[in-house]
């Protein structure tokens, strides 16, 4: 339903009932002391008049959008000449609501009519018949109108509607429709349906269907009677990374003062750190310096680094000169030893206050306590260093003091070479650069904004390394304009910013009727110019923007997701309308991923229905003993596909082929002999690989989902963007891996039939387990069903072999300390449920109770399972062997 028509005719009811409400009560009051006839009388001929005044305004043969009702409170004074200040302050807000819910009840009337009269047309202007959802959306032309749009709901063939819908009603002309898209091959989709289905209107080949980019760029031209050109290295990200090194290059040559800041930047400060509160992911890699060392934190391989490059001879903890081996202590290591200037260095974890981080165990500031009073005993010189220090713009500035007031000599030697990883290339950090240059100039912010958005005085923030990179950046970004500026072009950023500020220049746009798609990936840019567009028309032009925050997932490319939940900040005269009905999942996944997205309250909630009948199970998960064997169950399952449709036993989807697409987080996640199989598979299905995100807007019949485990390189993602990003980028949503989460979804919702989902039992996905404990599915395994941990419901339960008989302890111990004992004495109850190592056949002898019977058991919407005949006493359980040879 259309959000602003609720509220409206609630807001009329309500007006109606509370005004006869104090038409009763005003009858029990004693009688006015003037002609209350003559009064109303009055009040009604003001009123009349009122409206008499703005009425021409008002088309009611059409849709009247809510800036009408604005514009009329603002531009006409209320009816009555003797109105104060005071009085018009108070009746303005209640006069706007009575003509929003008047208008609002005109607009049910006028959907309803239109719905009907229009129903020939809505049949046919696409494939199938339009819904009513759709229907409300071609119909409602308010100033801004949000269509919220589920996975597989029809979205495209809405947007081709609705401009067919303001040709046939001749609300608009062909040439004042703009169709912003995405990506270009979306703009080339929407403009062939356009062209395709709305063939029967004159001109339609007169609508403008272009991505943001390229319509700036012709705007520009128009604006300015010379159509700019891309600059030759702008459109490859290898050109325009190789341009950025470039110009390091010329600047290092020309500019010694750039030379020197850009090596120490590159050698000490070119790797991020992780955020000083956060506990160290223990899966990560060990932490290694450029001259070889393994460090115990990043903060100690930045020190270290420093010290390599500025030629200082140092020791890593070594042995402090006395023995201090006691009952309570062992043998003191200090991070640091200057052997030329006799002086120690310990490196403290300490925020400003000079408190450590939350996640520290043990007595930390003790420990400082002990170390300190340890060197004023024994006479030895220690020198400390704190998080905060290391972390501010001012990093080694006492160090440098103390070193050289010892008597070291220090110069910066940018290609000293050691043992350990280097540091990172030019052209890494050109590759940095680039990206952050594309969200600076996409969001249109200045230098004095980047430097602003520096976290002043936070635990986390590296500030020191944020600084310096814009420093560098705003040298590095005013050559990159120069060089534009020289040869008379511009770059892809340029097309939509300037374009935008064209028409806030006062340049008129031709059109009337905007449609934007995607509307979760748009930028701050994108949106500046969609609200130029607007303004550059006043009360003509419409917008209408189609998308969902539930597939919001290009943050890293810009896209501000706050614009799609907070529409109304943006543009005030709006209204949504929700397109909830999806043709393409079946049920119960669409119960799945809609439950797995909304566990993040800030998406805008919605119900999903299906018209997909599909029964069959839609969601399943297998774990294997490794990756290797997870690949090699995947090759058997397309094979038994392929057996499938050979017999005639499987056909696609509306009798066309099955299509099978293997998604993977990443690139590296494409199976190595997927062109093997394309080849041995072709005459049965059509197969192909695809990034989660290259998928978006496909579908299949079939998605098997790859390498679904946990890591740095797993599902979700660990590993994340540069710190820098964020100072030009949109605010991230606060809730844990929400944009994974958005991502996963996407993968969910691909699949015309079922979702199959590959990990493995020592490291299965966080976002499996979570399905797997909202009941959705069971994950299978060589040996049953790997069971969600009840306690943490992240990690999975896992068999152990301890001392006192078998229990169950969480994968995720000791972060998890759940165990469950499931030993079987003779005569007791098992505590807990026995999975049998292998699938066993029904009917046989149980081999965990030796005296029961395994029988075949229902578990209701989920895969049947085998149970042991004396059950409660005996809760054995295994896989059915027919089931595990699917």
């Amino acid at each position: 339903m259309i959000e602003w028509l609720v509220l409206g005719a609630l807001a009329l009811a309500g007006g109606a009932s509370s005004s006869g409400s104090r038409s009763s009560s005003s009858g029990s009051r004693s009688p006015a002391p003037f002609d209350t006839g003559e009064y109303r009388r009055k009040k009604e001929a003001d009123e009349a008049a009122w409206r008499a005044g703005w009425e021409h305004e008002v088309d009611r043969t059409r849709w009247i959008p809510q800036s009408v009702a604005h514009r009329i409170i603002e531009t006409y004074p209320l009816p009555g000449a003797d109105r104060t200040y005071f009085m018009t302050s108070i009746e303005k807000p209640a006069k706007l609501k009575e003509l929003l819910a008047e208008f609002a009840a005109h607009n049910l009337q006028h959907l309803a009519e239109r719905k009907a009269a229009l129903k020939p047309f809505f049949d046919t202007v696409e494939k199938n018949p339009l819904t009513d959802e759709q229907m409300d959306a071609c119909i409602c032309f308010d100033d801004a109108v949000q269509i919220v749009a589920a996975a597989g709901s029809g979205k495209t063939s809405t947007m081709v509607a609705k401009a067919g819908y303001a040709l046939q009603e001749g609300l608009v002309a062909p040439e004042q429709i703009l169709v912003l898209a995405f990506n270009r091959d979306a703009a080339k989709e929407l403009d062939a349906r356009i062209q395709t289905r709305l063939a029967q209107f004159e001109g339609v080949d007169r609508i403008m269907a272009r991505t943001f980019s390229a319509f700036g760029l012709s705007l520009i031209g128009e604006a300015t009677g010379r159509r700019p050109s891309l600059a030759p290295w702008v459109g490859s990200q290898t050109d325009e990374v190789a341009k950025i090194v470039e110009i390091v290059e010329d600047l290092r040559r020309s500019d010694p003062a750039f030379r020197k800041d850009w090596d120490v930047f590159r050698t000490v400060y070119g790797r991020d750190l992780d955020r000083w509160s956060a506990p160290r992911d223990k899966a990560n890699p060990s932490i290694i310096t450029t001259n070889g060392e393994r460090v115990k934190s990043d903060e100690e391989r930045i020190i270290a680094n420093w010290l390599f490059h500025h030629g200082v001879s140092y020791e890593y903890e070594r042995r402090y000169e006395h023995d201090t081996v006691t009952s309570r202590h062992g043998q003191y290591k200090p991070d640091f030893y200057y052997p030329d200037v006799r002086l120690y260095h310990e490196h403290f974890a300490l925020n400003r206050e000079g408190r450590p981080p939350p996640h520290f165990d043990g007595d930390y500031l003790g420990e400082r306590r002990w170390k300190q009073g340890l060197h004023q005993e024994r006479g030895t010189d220690l020198f400390e260093t704190t998080s905060y220090e290391i972390r501010s713009p001012g990093s080694f500035d006492r160090l440098r003091q103390e070193l050289e007031a010892r008597g070291l000599s220090l110069h910066h030697d940018p290609d000293r070479t050691g043992k350990g990883p280097p540091p990172p290339t030019i052209s890494q950090l050109a590759s940095t650069l680039r990206t952050f240059q594309q969200h600076v100039k996409g969001s249109g912010l200045t230098i004095a904004q980047i430097r602003a958005a520096i976290p002043a005085g936070s635990d986390d923030a590296y500030t020191a390394r944020l600084t310096r990179f814009v420093d560098l950046y705003e040298r590095i970004s005013a050559e990159w304009e120069d060089r534009l500026r020289a040869i008379e072009c511009i770059d892809f950023d340029d097309m939509i910013v300037a374009a935008a500020e064209h028409l806030e220049a006062g340049y008129e746009s031709p059109y009337t009727l905007i449609l934007a798609d995607e509307f979760q990936d748009s930028s701050r840019g994108r949106v500046r110019l969609l609200k130029a567009l607007l303004k550059s028309r006043g009360h003509d032009a419409r917008l209408c923007v189609v998308g969902d925050d539930w597939q919001g997932i290009n943050r890293f490319a810009g896209a501000d997701l706050s614009v799609m939940s907070h529409f109304k900040a943006s543009f005030e005269h709006s209204t949504r309308v929700m397109l909830s009905t999806t043709f393409r999942c079946p049920a119960r996944l669409s119960e799945a991923a809609s439950a797995f997205v909304q566990a993040n309250p800030r998406q805008i909630p919605k119900t999903v229905v299906t018209t997909n009948d599909y029964e069959g199970p839609s969601l399943v998960a297998y774990a294997s003993e490794t990756s290797e064997a997870s690949t090699s169950l995947l090759h058997d399952h397309l094979d038994a596909l392929r057996k499938q449709v050979a017999s005639g036993a499987l056909h696609g989807s509306n009798g066309h082929r099955p299509r099978v697409m293997l998604l993977g987080r990443y690139n590296r996640d494409r199976p190595a002999d997927i062109g093997r199989w394309q080849r041995s598979f072709a005459s049965a299905f059509d197969l192909e690989f695809r990034t989660v995100h290259a998928s978006k807007g496909l579908e299949a019949d079939y998605v098997m989902l790859v390498n679904l485990t946990e890591g740095l390189m797993g599902f979700p993602a660990k590993q994340t963007d540069d710190s820098v990003l964020d100072l030009a980028m949109p605010e991230p949503d606060p809730f844990p891996m929400s944009e994974e989460r958005r991502l996963f979804y996407v993968a969910l919702t691909r699949a015309k039939r079922q979702v199959r989902m590959y990990t493995t039992i020592g490291e299965p996905s966080r976002f499996l387990m979570e399905l797997a404990n909202g009941g959705h599915l069971r994950i299978r395994t060589t040996g049953g069903l790997l069971e969600p941990c009840p306690s943490c419901r992240s990690g999975h339960l896992k068999l152990i072999d301890g001392r006192n008989g078998t229990f169950q302890a969480c994968s995720r111990s000791p972060s998890c300390r759940f165990k469950r004992n499931i030993a079987v004495r003779s005569g007791s109850p098992s505590a807990g449920n026995d999975r049998i190592g292998a699938p066993m056949k029904a009917g046989c002898r149980c081999p965990i109770c030796g005296t029961g019977t395994l029988i075949l058991r229902d578990s209701g919407p989920y895969d049947p399972f085998l149970g042991c005949s004396e059950y409660p006493r005996c809760r054995a359980r295994a896989l059915p062997l027919e089931a595990a040879r699917i």
